[in-house]
């Protein structure tokens, strides 16, 4: 199996975030959730795994989460969504596992979540 530090070699285009303007999220009561978009990539193939990345340097806050690509989502993308996200700073990025154990690395996208009262960002690390 490919280390994930070896996929860099071609790396895929970074996630895009629907509510993002110039790498930030105002939330308001309209938004409950942001989506998450993982545009198709060469070779996509049914069977493969595509793992998302949000990383907020908080534990709580971090989340990781897994989508299988079916054979009739090939060449479609991949929609995550990120519910109640809380102001502050994150990291977008995603892997995608092949089933022949190969692995590829997304660039990052830094995000800032600002509260309707314009609050955020945190540096990365800190509590709530």
């Amino acid at each position: 199996m490919t280390d994930v530090s070896d996929a860099s070699v071609d790396r895929l285009a970074a996630p895009t975030i629907d509510e993002a303007v110039d790498s930030a999220v105002v939330l308001d009561d309209g938004i409950p959730q942001l989506v998450i978009r993982v545009q198709p990539y060469a070779g996509m193939s049914g069977g493969d795994q595509v793992y998302l990345r949000w990383d907020t340097g908080v534990l709580r806050t971090s989340r990781v989460e897994t989508h299988v690509v079916d054979t009739a989502e090939v060449g479609q993308t991949t929609l995550f969504t990120i519910p109640h996200p809380r102001p502050g700073a994150a990291r977008v990025s995603y892997v995608i596992s092949r089933a022949t154990g190969e692995w590829r690395a997304s660039d990052r996208l830094d995000i800032t979540v600002r509260g309707r009262d314009g609050a955020g960002p945190r540096e990365f690390g800190q509590g709530p």
